[in-house]
């Protein structure tokens, strides 16, 4: 299981490394760079080998539990 986890955050840090350039480039022109964040969601599909695949990032994921595994996964 942790290597699976490893894969996962390896991805993510991957996608994160893509953007790096344009967040850098959109802190610059924001004023007030210590009070923000951004929540993101990572759709990962895993395959029968357990690689990770990214399908997609959400910029506002949902954060509503509409089913008991909505609230098992979000919390």
């Amino acid at each position: 299981m942790n290597l699976l986890w490893s894969r996962i955050y390896d991805v993510i840090l991957k996608s994160l490394i893509c953007v790096d350039s344009q967040v850098q480039a959109g802190l610059k022109k924001m004023t007030h760079k210590n009070n923000c964040f951004e929540l993101l969601g990572y759709d990962v599909l895993i395959d029968q080998n357990l690689k990770p695949w990214l399908m997609e990032v959400n910029l506002s994921p949902s954060l509503a539990t509409e089913s008991p595994l909505d609230l098992k996964i979000k919390s």
